[in-house]
């Protein structure tokens, strides 16, 4: 009879641990899902006003140029061109500049162990 009572309370035990444990690693995945979505959440705002100030920046310097060969129109495509040149470069550098940087950046907040 003692045997099966001490059988019965490591049963329990294990039991309470395999619980503790679920609960805890369903935590862990709530937190790292939520920093992970904090994180892209931020970045979006910030690029979402970085593309206003490139805008009115743009505009500036668009009808600054324009001025200058007292032509609006040579000011635009002057810009437009140079944003050609850049959106090119981005597109064939993409894998390195854009793609390995960002899988980076989710990955160390998905596996930091550090709290902010």
């Amino acid at each position: 009879m003692e045997a099966q009572s001490k059988v019965t309370t490591i049963f329990q035990h294990v039991r309470h641990y395999v619980e503790t444990r679920s609960k805890l690693m369903l935590l862990e995945t709530a937190d790292k899902t939520s920093s992970t979505i904090s994180t892209i959440a931020s970045f979006a705002i910030m690029a979402i006003a970085m593309v206003f100030v490139l805008l009115f920046l743009s505009i500036g310097a668009a009808l600054w140029i324009g001025q200058s060969y007292g032509e609006t129109s040579m000011g635009f495509l002057i810009i437009g061109l140079f944003y050609l040149v850049v959106t090119l470069v981005l597109y064939f550098t993409r894998h390195t500049l854009i793609k390995i940087p960002v899988v980076n950046s989710i990955l160390s907040t998905i596996y930091s162990d550090e709290k902010d």
